[in-house]
């Protein structure tokens, strides 16, 4: 029998949702076949199977969030044996330290009583009525008066279970208290077993609930779950077309942009640059470039040699605060957000400064094409130490962009579009495109950022210098 873990899909992952069982119990499974569909803290993908035979049994659903290496699912033979699950391996070990533990409590109880044997046969003047301590507590705590109650234990003492019996007989039987022990309580809670609202005779000390009354009703009872809560507006004031729960990507955007909006200071600058000589360089590749090799170069292909090669300057850009620890990274790697069919991914060119613009094309078609095919790998999308946010294609005059954690900068581009200029006196019409940084101002300062994006501007405006 084989155990389907959940896998460590990266350094910094802790736990991991499962989106979607693409097999179901009783599947045969073959080696490679893609059994679900897993969302981490930094995307979704599909996760194949390591082993063949048939899928015994599914320990985690649908939309829960699981703990890397723990127990997912059971492949094996068709009629081997399910191995015990974790609950079960531990089950007696459990019960056997649930049993010391009541019978400490009793054997406490029983010292204690000893202890005041004679205090109990010759109660003082001031206490008319012989009752254990934690007795006396339990009827205060509950404005009983103990007169009327007869005690069970030596020489006529009130314990604690005379207490509470008379407590059952006045609350009404709705809310009266239910004895468990911790560790049912525990099991109940595990098992979705509602114990509150149902009559468990328990077997433990005076009728107490114990664990293995709570297994003994799961097998009978079917367990209790969460419904879903949507709070609808009145009707007459507003209609609405769909509730749906975040998931799988769509969370981790929304987890890591409230993370960035809240933990990271941002501080944001802006420049207009003049794009007429980048545009010429392109428009005089393009075509060479894409008959030749089968790629289309870009703008954002410029844009991130550009980014690159004025962090190789400024190389405090490329940096990140973790843990109190302030990190700049020796490797430029340089993030490109793109927008996918559910969400947005940033696949990472590594080592961009060390690369050629028709090298990054490559790398990002490629990136891009698998990203939105759903085939992107993890490594392909982590360990960036910089990101560019273009959206300049969807005619975005000026935005502001929210900082990919851990990084601690991004770099903002927007459409490029006409517009006179006032040159040497005179005016003229050049193209223009407004670009901007945002940095983390807790180890990045105003002052850095200005320079590294007039770099920027600079190579955007001089292409040429990026041959230099």
């Amino acid at each position: 029998m084989h155990e389907v873990l959940m896998p460590k899909m990266g350094e910094t992952m802790e736990k991991g949702t499962i989106e979607k069982w693409l097999k179901k119990e009783g599947d045969y499974v073959k080696k490679g076949d893609v059994l679900y569909e897993l969302a981490t803290d930094k995307v979704s993908l599909e996760v194949e199977s390591f082993y063949e035979g048939y899928l015994r049994k599914i320990i985690k659903g649908e939309g829960e969030e699981v703990p890397i290496m723990e127990v997912i699912a059971y492949i094996g033979d068709k009629d081997e044996p399910l191995p015990e699950d974790k609950f079960a391996t531990n089950l007696q070990e459990n019960l056997q330290e649930e049993k010391v533990l009541e019978q400490e409590t009793q054997t406490k109880e029983e010292l204690k009583e000893e202890k005041n044997k004679e205090e109990q046969a010759q109660p003082a003047e001031t206490e008319h009525v012989s009752i254990s301590p934690l007795a006396r507590k339990i009827a205060e705590d509950h404005g009983l008066d103990i007169s009327g109650i007869k005690g069970s234990g030596p020489g006529g003492r009130i314990v604690k279970e005379d207490v509470e019996k008379l407590i059952l007989q006045k609350q009404p039987t709705e809310t009266q208290r239910i004895f468990i022990s911790p560790f049912a309580k525990k099991v109940a809670t595990d098992l979705g077993i509602d114990y509150k609202s149902l009559n468990i005779k328990g077997s433990g000390p005076n009728g107490r609930i114990i664990s293995k009354d709570i297994i003994n009703l799961s097998k009978t009872v079917t367990p209790s779950k969460e419904k879903e809560q949507v709070t609808a507006l009145p009707p007459s004031e507003i209609k609405i077309l769909s509730s749906t729960p975040l998931k799988g990507m769509r969370k981790v955007i929304a987890q890591k942009m409230t993370e960035s909006n809240q933990n990271i200071p941002h501080i944001l600058s802006y420049m207009v640059c003049d794009v007429t000589k980048l545009i010429a360089l392109r428009e005089g590749l393009k075509e060479r470039i894409e008959k030749k090799y089968n790629v289309k170069i870009t703008y954002t292909d410029f844009l991130t040699k550009i980014s690159a090669s004025a962090i190789s300057e400024f190389i405090e850009i490329n940096s990140s605060l973790q843990d109190g620890n302030h990190i700049i990274y020796e490797d430029i790697n340089i993030g490109i957000a793109t927008s996918v069919n559910d969400g947005l991914i940033v696949p990472t060119i590594f080592n961009a400064d060390k690369k050629g613009i028709l090298e990054i094309a490559k790398n990002r078609a490629e990136l891009v094409e698998k990203g939105r095919d759903g085939k992107i790998s993890l490594e392909e999308i982590s360990n960036g130490t910089f990101t560019i946010s273009n959206l300049g294609m969807y005619g975005v005059r000026s935005f502001t962009a929210i900082i990919n954690p851990p990084q601690a900068a991004i770099l903002m581009v927007s459409e490029m579009y006409e517009s006179p200029v006032a040159i040497n006196g005179k005016v003229e019409i050049k193209t223009l495109m407004e670009v901007g940084v945002g940095v983390d101002h807790r180890i990045i300062d105003g002052a850095l950022a200005a320079k590294f994006l007039a770099r920027v501007k600079e190579y955007i405006e001089n292409p040429e210098l990026l041959i230099l």
